[in-house]
């Protein structure tokens, strides 16, 4: 009972062997000749202590194991490269690729990670990262950028096709400048940054248009070809060598399309000529300008078109109050975008004003 009644400590613990927890979410990308390996570094031993300090992480590789072969075999891993990292924070590594890695029939090839302590002891391997083996992509050379109405168009020089191989292009968001387009105008603005992909299966065009560029904005460029194959059961992706970043200042100076359809009719009780023409279907039309030439004998200037509408007219209509008894006329309309840029006259329209 006075045993039982003393403050005595708990049962002693055998001392922890700083054994790192083993990475759990390790990932690889093959980007020509160099794996790049990113995880998140534990925060704790595996006796739940807190780590401290730098810990050293090794890596190493194997192919893909036969049917019934364990995942992992410590005697078949290759070490790789090493590296100290702090704990509880994301890693990064980039490994080249040894030369055997680099030709013949492309094969899946496990990365591993493990951490060791300060004796070189290891509580066991992350998960496995795939990549595979065999030659990468050719680079891509000659990247040209134009824009057009439609967006920008990429150009690049073209290499020989073969299945499962992409053109990848990467494009971020430099600068915003001009007048919004529709989209941003209803609070949608394009994404800072967007990879689009064009398939090289069967052929390489040599180019591209990028349709979700909007105009009026600065945007930067870079492509990689790359590769998806199905190697050991694994489907993987290698990239060859990224181009050389391009910028291009898009900037809308495109028209809308011409209007069409432009139809007169005097209205003599109203002292007036009505118009009206089919509405401009181009996303950022801001309306139009209406034009006369009076035909007229006498009529000064001689043939000279007046724009009769001081400000952007936006619905596809206009009244002309302006015109005089028995004069005749020549009417034509434009279409004007939010830019600023106006289309050419769409084809004239005569019509005479009666006494």
């Amino acid at each position: 009972m006075l045993l039982a009644g003393c403050g005595l400590a708990e049962n002693p613990q055998p001392p922890t062997l700083w054994l790192p927890q083993p990475v759990k979410d390790l990932a690889a990308t093959r980007v020509s000749n160099t794996v790049r390996l990113h995880w998140t570094m534990p925060k704790n031993t595996t006796d739940k202590v807190a780590l401290k300090g730098d810990q050293r992480a090794q890596v190493c590789w194997e192919f893909a194991a036969p049917t019934g072969k364990p995942a992992f075999d410590a005697k078949n891993c290759r070490t790789a490269g090493d590296g100290m990292f702090p704990p509880d924070k994301p890693a990064d590594l980039a490994v080249p690729l040894p030369d055997e890695l680099t030709t013949g029939k492309p094969r899946a090839v496990a990365f591993y990670v493990e951490l060791q302590n300060h004796v070189g002891k290891t509580a066991g391997p992350s998960n496995p990262a795939w990549v595979a083996s065999g030659p990468a992509p050719l680079g891509v050379a000659g990247l040209q950028l134009e824009t057009r109405a439609e967006g920008v168009v990429l150009r690049w020089a073209p290499a020989t096709p073969e299945p499962g191989l992409i053109m990848r292009l990467h494009r971020t968001l430099v600068l915003v400048s001009g007048a919004p387009k529709p989209d941003e105008a209803k609070g949608v603005s394009p994404p800072a940054e967007q990879t689009l992909e064009v398939s090289l299966d069967h052929q390489d065009p040599g180019g591209a248009v990028d349709r979700d560029a909007a105009l009026d904005h600065t945007w930067k460029y870079w492509v990689e070809r790359v590769v998806r194959i199905e190697a050991d059961g694994h489907a993987i992706e290698t990239a060859g060598p990224p181009s050389a970043a391009v910028t291009i200042d898009a900037k809308d100076v495109f028209p809308p399309a011409v209007p069409a359809g432009l139809a007169v009719v005097a209205d003599p009780q109203g002292k007036a000529m009505d118009l009206s023409w089919t509405p401009d279907t181009d996303a950022d039309t801001a309306g139009y300008f209406v034009y006369r030439m009076d035909l007229s004998p006498g009529a000064a200037p001689a043939s000279a078109w007046e724009r009769i509408t001081p400000k952007v007219v936006v619905a596809p209509s206009y009244t002309d109050t302006t015109v005089l008894p028995g004069h005749s006329y020549a009417f034509a309309v434009s279409a004007v975008d939010q830019d600023g840029n106006e289309s050419a006259k769409s084809p004239e329209v005569q019509e005479q004003m009666p006494q």
